[in-house]
Parts: structure tokens; C-alpha cells; sequence
């Protein structure tokens, strides 16, 4: 299968993801949209889509002009049905494509954290698998509401909607299951994290690195999560059943 990242910084790459997708015979291709012009590609010419992270807004088009060009791409690749995967900003994008708001979260959730899964959201075919919590990755600023016609994914004592799923392969994820711990060491470092203080919802940088086995825990759902993904592209019902 051939999926297609869209990368918003160097910092926030694919991670876990990448792994598994190339252990299992798929490939991996990329828009780097911290690079000059930033190339989209044609919609025959990949089959998945993966939406990584960022410290941007998705609000941010006046500063980032780029943010237009992807919005109009997500929403080619949605028209299409292609199955997506969406992460942190990128959830934030696709949950705004599809009708959602995004706005400032109460207040920021950095850390490992508990999600807790919806019974409901445990049915729906890509999340097969999964459990009924785990302590995962949250690094973010804003939130979004859960689209028309979506479903709530989960959520955590510091964020109300924790991921979406809309229609049979289109999942939103406001946590990062894709983190590797080098990844999460170049985030805080990009973010200045070494001095921040604990909050309510956000760890110091001991906190978190006494935490960091828990990114293990957001590999095996993210896992699970691509080998549906590729099952729901493939018309895999077995597999999925399984």
C-alpha cells in the first residue's frame, strides 16, 4: 500500500509509523511543508494519508500560506475516500475539513496521560484491538469538536475529545502514538520544555522522561491501528474480524 505523509516540522516526523509501514512492505512518501515550495502529490498516486503534528495553528494561514494549499488538498483527499490517519494538528485540520471547530483547549495538556476509549468507539472497525485506556503522548495547545457525522474516539481528564472516527477509515487523534523517545527528547528541547513547570495538566521534563516507557504503549496502538487501516483499504473483512 502506498501511503503519503504530510510533515509540518522537522521535529514531528513519522516515528513508530514509518517502522511499521516499512516493515510490512508499504511505502512512504512525503510533502515537507517546512520546506520551500511544498509539492502536493496526485490523488492516483498514493492510496493512504498520514497527517503529522505541529506547533502551528491551523488559524494560521496569514503567516503560513502553505496551510491554504493543505487544507484544499485534505479536502480532495477526503472527497476521494482515501483512508487517513491524522494526528495532533493534523486531526485539528481534518476535524475542521469536516465541519468541526477548533479552539483552545481549557488549558494545555503536555505529557503522558490516560486516555480513556468509548465502548462505542471500541466497535467501529479501525480500532479493533484496542484497549480501554492507556497512558499515551499529549502535547498540544488546542482541541476541536467532534465533526457532524463523526464519532467520539475517547478522552482524558484534560481534553474533552481525545480522536474521531468518520465514515469505515478516517481516524483523528489528538495524542501522538507515533512518538519514538528520541522524538519526544528533540520536542522538548525544541519546545524549551528543560524548565517548564508542572501544571495541572502538563509534566515537567523529569515527569515525562520518568514516563517515557509509556511511548511503547502508544506503538502498539498505533500498530494495531495501521494494520486496520490497511485492512479497510484492502476490503479485508476477515482480517479485521480477526
Amino acid at each position: 500500500m502506498r501511503f503519503h505523509c504530510l510533515q509540518h516540522m522537522p521535529e514531528e516526523g513519522p516515528g513508530h509509523a514509518a517502522d511499521w509501514l516499512a516493515a510490512h512492505g508499504h511505502s512512504l512518501t512525503f510533502t515537507r511543508l517546512f520546506e520551500p515550495n511544498p509539492m502536493f502529490p496526485a490523488m492516483d498516486n498514493f492510496d493512504g494519508l498520514l497527517i503529522l503534528g505541529g506547533a502551528m495553528s491551523v488559524h494560521d494561514e496569514e503567516n503560513l500560506p502553505w496551510l491554504r494549499a493543505e487544507k484544499v488538498f485534505i479536502q480532495e483527499v477526503l472527497r476521494t475516500g482515501k483512508v487517513t490517519l491524522a494526528i495532533c494538528l493534523g486531526a485539528q485540520l481534518v476535524a475542521q475539513a469536516l465541519g468541526g471547530e477548533v479552539r483552545p483547549n481549557p488549558d494545555p495538556e503536555i505529557g503522558f496521560w490516560t486516555v480513556r476509549f468509548s465502548v462505542k468507539s471500541l466497535e467501529h472497525p479501525l480500532l479493533r484491538g484496542w484497549p480501554e485506556k492507556a497512558a499515551v503522548l499529549h502535547w498540544h495547545m488546542d482541541t476541536f469538536t467532534v465533526p457532524p457525522g463523526a464519532m467520539r474516539v475517547g478522552m482524558s481528564a484534560g481534553c474533552a475529545t481525545q480522536g474521531f472516527v468518520w465514515g469505515d477509515g478516517i481516524i483523528g487523534l489528538q495524542f501522538h502514538p507515533e512518538m519514538t523517545v528520541p522524538m519526544v527528547e528533540k520536542l522538548m528541547e525544541f519546545e524549551g520544555h528543560e524548565t517548564a513547570e508542572e501544571q495541572e495538566f502538563v509534566q515537567t521534563a523529569a515527569q515525562i522522561r520518568a514516563k517515557m516507557k509509556s511511548v511503547w504503549k502508544g506503538r502498539k496502538l498505533l500498530e494495531s491501528l495501521l494494520a486496520n487501516l490497511v485492512a479497510v483499504h484492502e476490503g479485508d473483512i476477515a482480517a479485521l474480524a480477526g
